[in-house]
């Protein structure tokens, strides 16, 4: 058996799809973005749920993403968002008339251009986000060469910097406002049934302009929030858009327990020393497994619906637990990492409260070789 058990519910993704099909409409398309290893959930398993459960297209960043999920989708359309090295000596893998790919340069659309089948190609803008994407005041000579070299170009994106971060969002609405002014510009140039679109699960959520052709959501696929900021903002502005279920539980079992004395140290550095008759158990997870070991003498997990102490260093491959108060508690039981056990929840966003970190590096970091196991 392995050390871990990832548990993915087949509900909670379809009840989250549903809320974004609710909020967007019927005019905007739905991308699930499964992009590394489906945000630690797993890419093929995701990948598996969110078209059954209606999406319309995936979202990836690499090139290799796309090529693993076409081994078992043939038909799904896929969109690459990431930049792709060496692009042209990875032609051969590209020419696939349902990839959708995201480019930077015109350098890129002219490679992608003399492919057969081509690719659907859609252009980035950089409206303020300073990573890829042609920069917005070069909008109108870019389009300009585009159109005069009659290269095929299928949809224009850009990507908001800073939404899930504050509850003012002036430079979102800037970007919101360059990015139409670019898509303008194209049209001037020809271009006037592209499929536009720059919103992600925040954006989506709190803002309707920029739903537009399609939204890429990401984080909120797997029932978690952006940011606290994101909650207050649509709080302040009285939208109420439904509760995320989350999709994800982490378990593993308890491999052994001993009783230890007052006055014993646990762990590597003898970071934690005991004050009392302590009953100690130790699980399989450490480090390795995609466990922060800043969880170290801080986090918990969940034993027979108890938190039970992480104490001492979390390892690489173990971590020990503090089950005094878990009488019944014995070897082989499960042990909750992420979930719920009993009336107790740990969450995501636990693990980045106690780790100074985001909910997003918390599941990205699961170990993607451990099964993930499809529930309904």
């Amino acid at each position: 058996m392995q050390s871990s058990q990832i548990y993915l519910s087949r509900s909670a993704f379809s009840h989250n799809i549903a809320l974004f099909r609710k909020l967007i409409g019927p005019k905007s398309k739905f991308t699930a973005i499964v992009k590394s290893n489906a945000y630690g959930h797993g890419l093929l398993a995701t990948a598996s749920i969110a078209l059954d459960a209606g999406a319309d297209y995936l979202g990836v960043n690499s090139i290799e993403e796309a090529v693993s999920i076409r081994r078992v989708f043939s038909k799904a359309t896929i969109l690459i968002m990431g930049s792709i090295p060496n692009l042209a000596e990875r032609k051969a893998e590209l020419a696939d008339e349902n990839f959708w790919v995201l480019v930077s340069r015109v350098e890129e659309l002219e490679i992608l251009a003399k492919l057969s089948p081509t690719p659907k190609i859609h252009l980035k803008v950089d409206t303020g986000m300073s990573r890829l994407g042609i920069p917005y005041q070069n909008a109108e000579v870019i389009a300009k060469e585009i159109a005069e070299k009659k290269l095929p170009l299928s949809g224009i994106a850009t990507h908001f910097a800073s939404t899930e971060d504050f509850t003012e969002h002036s430079h979102s609405m800037l970007q919101l406002g360059r990015f139409q002014e670019t898509i303008d510009t194209f049209a001037k140039h020809g271009f006037i049934d592209l499929i536009c679109h720059c919103a992600s699960s925040a954006s989506a959520m709190l803002f309707s302009e920029a739903r537009m052709d399609l939204v890429r959501v990401g984080i909120s696929l797997y029932g978690l929030w952006p940011s606290l900021e994101t909650k207050l903002s649509l709080s302040l502005m009285k939208k109420d858009v439904g509760m995320l279920k989350p999709a994800l539980t982490w378990k593993t079992q308890i491999q052994h327990i001993q009783n230890l004395n007052p006055g014993t140290f646990v762990g590597y550095g003898s970071t934690f020393k005991t004050t009392h008759d302590t009953r100690l158990a130790v699980v399989p997870v450490g480090y390795y497994e995609g466990l922060d070991r800043k969880l170290s003498n801080n986090g918990y997990m969940l034993v027979h619906g108890e938190r039970a102490k992480i104490l001492g260093r979390i390892c690489m491959n173990m971590t020990m637990l503090d089950i005094t108060h878990i009488p019944d508690a014995k070897i082989g039981d499960d042990v909750v990492i992420l979930g719920k056990s009993g009336n107790e929840v740990i969450s995501a966003d636990d693990h980045a409260t106690w780790t100074g970190t985001i909910n997003y590096e918390v599941v990205t970091k699961i170990l993607g070789s451990f099964p993930r196991i499809i529930e309904d």
